[in-house]
């Protein structure tokens, strides 16, 4: 499978990091100049996106949108090859010492309809399968995402989640990961998605634990709070009724779903773990 890093022509840092880390697990990897949102323009930063039908939809900062072009970029790239998967890296992460073993037999794992493989944490709760299968026989298990766990800083991806994901990004919806990983978007409630436990990756801001040494590359993507709130157009609220509709039948159906999984063992809420050891 080959393994690409999006990485930031100026991040001379962060590619040094990342050649370290990736040559201690024995893998090679793609370097992806990713987009600069230095060099966005107010215009096109406004033009790309989506116009807002929710009250509490907002602009994509110019950090957010240029970093789901450079998801974008891959997912592009990726497709004109005609790989069947990919594995996509941002450049502030750790992986786990075993994440090499995992990487380089992924086609020995991934399961027949896989569409998106999640290896990060983010520290937040989420729902997965209670049961997994072993990963080749090391403590991590596969198991199914069943709601939203943001980031976007590592990730298997499939040529259809590639395809779905490119035909929903023009404009550009949401930041990158609302859309991969959002449950609350229409992509991921018709993709095949898993989440490995403990997960093999996490960005340099969310590594803890005892004896943690962060390298102080805490991300330069996200920025969620630094635009203004957006005027909605006076059609607005009939767009905004069927949105919020829509999204609550969605939301209700989807709780339904993980009550009864929870009520019948097959599913828990939890914080995926990083396997620091």
């Amino acid at each position: 499978m080959e393994i690409f890093l999006i990485n930031l022509a100026r991040s001379h840092d962060r590619l040094s990091h990342m050649r370290a880390v990736f040559n201690a697990q024995g893998l090679a990897f793609e370097r992806i100049d990713a987009v600069d949102a230095a060099t966005l323009s107010e215009d096109f930063v406004r033009n790309i996106v989506v116009p807002p039908i929710s009250k509490y939809a907002r602009n994509l900062t110019p950090s957010e949108v240029a970093c789901y072009l450079s998801h974008k970029k891959v997912w592009e790239m990726a497709l004109s090859r005609g790989l069947e998967y990919a594995a996509i890296f941002e450049d502030d992460i750790h992986l786990a010492p075993d994440a090499g073993k995992l990487l380089s037999t992924a086609a020995e794992w991934l399961p027949d309809g896989a569409d998106l493989i999640k290896l990060e944490t983010l520290a937040m709760r989420t729902h997965v399968s209670r049961s997994g299968s072993v990963l080749m026989d090391t403590p991590h298990r596969l198991k199914k995402l069943l709601s939203s766990h943001y980031g976007s800083a590592g990730y298997i991806i499939s040529r259809r989640a590639m395809e779905r994901l490119c035909a929903a990004s023009d404009p550009l919806p949401l930041p990158v990961d609302d859309v991969i990983f959002g449950a609350h978007y229409r992509v991921f409630g018709r993709l095949s998605a898993y989440q490995i436990d403990p997960a093999i990756c996490v960005q340099d801001q969310y590594l803890e634990g005892p004896g943690t040494e962060r390298l102080g590359i805490a991300s330069i993507i996200y920025d969620r709070h630094a635009s203004p709130p957006l005027k909605h157009e006076s059609n607005a609220p009939v767009r905004r009724a069927l949105a919020s509709l829509s999204n609550k039948m969605n939301r209700r159906r989807r709780k339904t779903r993980i009550a009864l999984l929870q009520a019948l063992g097959r599913a828990e809420q939890k914080t995926i773990p990083f396997a620091r050891d």
